[in-house]
């Protein structure tokens, strides 16, 4: 499929872009960290043939886009960029993992949003917990962050993991100012995990999927939905994540 390149400026950081025709309502699709734009494939074309506009873009750090430290603010203000530079107006913003929480943030801002979707997106499992003593699960969680960081001796990932900490997730879910999709999937792997980790991110699983539930019970804007896959949900539902794009499942965002 035919797609052109661009690059845009924001506050001295070059952000990659990539426009893929269509000439309907705009969508930006933000990758996963780790990742790049790349990962869109297979959701970029039926999207694209059924007249949506659609922008893929690297986040700072990813891909071709500049090296940079991350921030909430500098990833909105980097989206922000890309929006105005490419001349879109009112796009849905759909991003898996650390894209979907780029997404989810901006669905606090940006009441004019037409659709906002967090495809798996999580910050750090240090809480709340189910089933098991916090303060222990917390402390394991804890551990093996910290183990993680000193072993990838990776200054970006570190500052990337703090704004994890600092970034209350359920606040943001409940500040939502537009309609915003939240998708979770079956699991992260748990099972590669040593034991006393896979126990506690299980009852982080259990207390995160209560405490979202009781968020999206006050929270009209919210929408919940479960996906029988892994955590790449883009890649393993693609024609999951095209159908509440187009707004085919109910409350969803009509192209």
């Amino acid at each position: 499929m035919t797609f052109s390149e661009h690059v845009v400026s924001s506050n001295g950081i070059d952000i990659a872009v990539r426009e893929h025709g269509g000439n309907g309502r705009p969508v930006v699709l933000l990758h996963g960290g780790g990742r790049t734009m790349d990962d869109w494939r297979q959701v970029v074309p039926p999207l694209a043939e059924a007249g949506v506009r659609v922008v893929t873009a690297d986040l700072r750090g990813h891909g071709r886009s500049g090296a940079a430290l991350w921030s909430w603010q500098a990833a909105i203000d980097d989206l922000a960029a890309v929006i105005a530079d490419r001349g879109l107006t009112a796009p849905a913003i759909v991003g898996h993992s650390l894209g979907g929480l780029v997404a989810a943030v901006w669905a606090t801002r940006h009441p004019e949003c037409p659709l906002a979707i967090n495809l798996d997106g999580h910050t750090n499992p240090t809480g709340p917990f189910e089933g098991i003593d916090a303060d222990a699960a917390r402390r394991t969680m804890r551990g093996f962050l910290d183990a993680s960081l000193e072993q990838a001796a990776d200054p970006a990932l570190t500052r990337l993991i703090e704004e994890f900490d600092a970034l209350d997730l359920f606040a943001t879910y409940a500040a939502t100012r537009c309609p915003l999709v939240v998708v979770s999937s079956a699991g992260l792997g748990e099972g590669l995990l040593r034991p006393d980790v896979a126990e506690a991110f299980a009852a982080y699983q259990r207390g995160f999927a209560r405490a979202l539930n009781a968020v999206a019970t006050e929270t009209p804007l919210l929408r919940l939905v479960d996906v029988p896959t892994g955590h790449d949900v883009h890649l393993e539902a693609p024609d999951t994540v095209v159908r509440l794009i187009l707004g085919r499942d109910e409350r969803g965002w009509t192209a």
